[in-house]
């Protein structure tokens, strides 16, 4: 016969009801809170996953550009670009100045 109550829901219509909606209300809301905090969670693993992918791009390219600048760099490849415009590397080296400070 209890089953039966159960199935009938009488424990919602009965004298004591008033507590037992008060805690069915409270289970529905602690619940729904769950469901909204899970799916909060899974948004931001999402997000960090994102992110991680992005830096890994910009992490890569960083490199790259990097690679590309210190090639452009080099002394050789300055010395090539300058002998193409027409100026020619000094035959004796740069005379150093230095300036006496005082103290």
């Amino acid at each position: 016969m209890k089953i039966w109550s159960i199935i009938k829901a009488e424990y919602l219509i009965n004298e004591n009801a008033a507590k037992n909606w008060l805690f069915l209300i409270m289970l529905l809301v602690m619940g729904v809170s769950i469901i909204n905090l899970s799916h909060q969670a899974d948004a931001k693993v999402k997000k960090i996953v994102r992110l991680n992918k992005e830096v890994k791009a910009l992490r890569s390219e960083y490199v790259e550009l990097k690679t590309k600048v210190i090639k452009k760099k080099m002394a050789s490849r300055v010395i090539q670009k300058m002998t193409e415009k027409g100026f020619v590397t000094p035959k004796k080296q740069p005379v150093k100045i230095k300036l006496k400070t005082k103290k």
